[in-house]
């Protein structure tokens, strides 16, 4: 038990010391989502609209603000082995959206995020690996759409 106790106050010590700030907090927003429409990719809309979900909820005093979005996946090889076997994939997130307030655009955003991998022997495996990719650089544009919102 004296363990347990020491290893929490080392753990409460540590994250209160190192200026800790949660960067999913909804604390430095100030605008509301009214209505969003999202097409394009399925598991890409599908993250995004979980983000936006939270923004309608926001009880700020801020703009009153309509989205519009699109996003893209593209995934092309990289590179072939001599025998033409693929050994390294890129992937590549693009969302488009447009922000509207009282029906008139105020802003259109444009992100793309890449990375590029090695494929698996394993096809599920792979497949996987493009899941984590997909949510992984979804989650970064999501931050910078966030940010860029809030700067309006």
């Amino acid at each position: 038990m004296k363990i347990i106790n020491s290893i929490f106050l080392l753990i409460l010590i540590f994250t209160t010391a190192c200026g800790y700030q949660a960067l999913n907090n909804l604390d430095g927003y100030n605008f509301v989502i009214n209505k969003y429409e999202l097409t394009g990719d399925k598991k890409i809309n599908f993250i995004l609209e979980k983000n936006f979900k939270r923004f309608q909820l926001n009880d700020i005093n801020g703009p009153k603000l309509n989205i519009l979005g699109e996003s893209k996946k593209n995934i092309s090889i990289l590179s072939k082995d001599p025998s033409g076997n693929v050994t390294n994939y890129n992937i590549e997130i693009s969302i488009e959206i447009n922000v509207f307030e009282n029906q008139k655009q105020i802003d259109s955003i444009f992100f793309s995020e890449n990375t590029s991998y090695d494929n698996l022997n394993s096809k599920f495996e792979l497949k996987q690996y493009e899941n984590i990719l997909l949510k992984d650089l979804t989650n970064q544009i999501i931050l910078k759409i966030n940010n860029r919102i809030n700067s309006l």
